[in-house]
């Protein structure tokens, strides 16, 4: 087992986590919760990571990370469409999201079923 902080989806985890925080920082005062939603779901991403490396049975935490990952992507959706970030940094964040899916599937169908 290798540690989660070496492992690819992590690292792209933890970018995804700096380039949120860079944005969230520059978000309206009365847009102020959403960024710290985004952030915390970010951030609980990155735990799911730690919870899936170190687990006998990851599949339960690779679902969760994937569904989490999806309400990250909602509000990153919500952001760019309430104009609090640009289409560039938007872009930028559903690629990350992107990466970070298809390893977590990838891992999740390694995964031997419990």
């Amino acid at each position: 087992m290798a540690l989660s902080t070496n492992l690819p989806i992590y690292k792209d985890t933890y970018d995804l986590t700096l380039l949120v925080k860079r944005l969230v920082s520059n978000f309206r005062r009365s847009f102020r919760s959403h960024g710290v939603k985004l952030d915390e779901e970010c951030l609980e991403l990155a735990l799911l990571i730690y919870r899936a490396n170190v687990a006998h049975d990851k599949r339960p935490h690779l679902n969760q990370l994937l569904e989490r990952l999806q309400v990250v992507n909602i509000l990153l959706r919500q952001s760019h469409d309430l104009q609090l970030i640009s289409r560039a940094q938007y872009a930028q964040a559903i690629k990350l999201t992107g990466e970070i899916g298809k390893q977590a599937t990838g891992w999740r169908n390694a995964s031997p079923a419990a």
